[in-house]
């Protein structure tokens, strides 16, 4: 990764000439996929396959075992995520011909700030989800995974908030 990948990714306004500072656009464009795998997967995880599965069975419909299904899931999510995501840029790359085709890719993706919002707020939602968790005695795993998620659909819908205003 390079600096002015890391401040884009924080938020600092870069100039056209910084934006196309990308010194390991293989890397750049790895880290990428995979932020997005883990973010998919963990969603679902958390969202939908654990909820679903503790509701399937008897003995962990209530509380305690939905929650302990969406961490499970969620988790494997994450542990799915950053598995695939490699792998999945990897295939995806090995097909295209063009050698500045993750160059291209990498820029395209740094000015796209509905992307780089998304993977803020899913960053940020799940360190201080992890952190109010883990305070109130809880599961750091469980708080994170609900911020991180919640960090993900938060920014969808102010992502489509904005386009329309446009």
């Amino acid at each position: 990764m390079s600096v002015n990948w890391i401040k884009n990714y924080v938020g600092f306004n870069l100039s056209d000439e910084e934006m196309r500072q990308i010194p390991y656009p293989m890397t750049e464009l790895t880290m990428h996929v995979t932020m997005k795998t883990i973010q998919a997967f963990g969603l679902l995880g958390t969202v939908l396959a654990g909820p679903i599965v503790a509701v399937a069975r008897k003995n962990t419909r209530n509380w305690t075992g939905i929650k302990a299904k969406m961490t499970r899931y969620g988790r494997g999510g994450l542990i799915l995520g950053v598995v695939s995501g490699p792998l999945l840029t990897y295939a995806r790359m090995r097909t295209v011909n063009d050698p500045d085709g993750a160059y291209d890719r990498c820029y395209r993706l740094r000015y796209n700030r509905n992307q780089v919002r998304v993977d803020q707020a899913s960053f940020l939602c799940f360190i201080g989800g992890a952190g109010i968790s883990s305070g109130m005695k809880g599961s750091a795993m469980f708080g994170g995974l609900v911020g991180l998620s919640s960090g993900i659909v938060l920014s969808a819908m102010y992502n489509s908030m904005i386009s329309k205003e446009k």
